[in-house]
């Protein structure tokens, strides 16, 4: 039982949805634009690409929903010696 277990397939799906564009925005777009007016420094942008969070997220989102379909991640193979 995961931390996602009591929304539903729907909201699951919905909610990665939005955490994938919110790692496209975080990858592709500057997280702080300034202006340093007058001294001719001029406009400068900050990437902020800690993406480790929302990755994460993703998956743990992916496992909920591949769970409830039966379908198991594949960890490989298990060998008897």
């Amino acid at each position: 039982m995961g931390i996602y277990s009591h929304h539903t397939v729907d909201e699951l799906q919905a909610m990665r949805s939005r955490l994938s564009a919110s790692l496209m925005d975080r990858l592709t777009k500057p997280t702080t634009i300034g202006y340093n007016g007058g001294n001719g420094a001029g406009r400068n942008a900050t990437y902020a690409q800690d993406s480790d969070k929302i990755k994460r997220e993703i998956e743990a989102i992916g496992a909920e929903i591949d769970r409830r379909s039966g379908a198991s991640a594949s960890r490989g193979p298990i060998y008897i010696v």
